[in-house]
């Protein structure tokens, strides 16, 4: 029993490092991709600025927060505080997550 706790504590740590990971390239693969020279109406830019991080918060929002909504309701279902615990967790860190990809649009762009 304490393996498996031990393998989902490192798969959760995993998808976490893979999801800064991501948001790292994203935002600055964004910064150069979007960086506009001066007198050049950017008008255009913030609109796909603000098309790409809703497209981006979805992903996040449905790649972190279906799972751990399912999680937390099988722990609640199975009784098992353990399991609905997991799915509180999931839901705040991709609650964080979301919450740091609108700070990094806002600062950013």
């Amino acid at each position: 029993m304490k393996e498996k706790i031990v393998r989902i504590v490192h798969r959760g740590k995993k998808k976490i490092v893979a999801a800064v990971a991501v948001l790292n390239v994203i935002s600055a693969s964004m910064v150069s991709a979007f960086a506009a020279p001066s007198g050049v109406d950017t008008a255009s830019y913030s609109g796909l600025v603000d098309i790409v991080f809703w497209v981006a918060t979805i992903a996040i929002a449905a790649g972190g927060g279906i799972p751990s909504l399912i999680k937390l309701v099988q722990g609640q279902a199975d009784e098992d505080p353990r399991g609905r615990n997991a799915g509180i967790a999931g839901l705040v860190i991709t609650g964080a997550v979301v919450g740091a990809a609108a700070a990094v649009k806002t600062l950013l762009f």
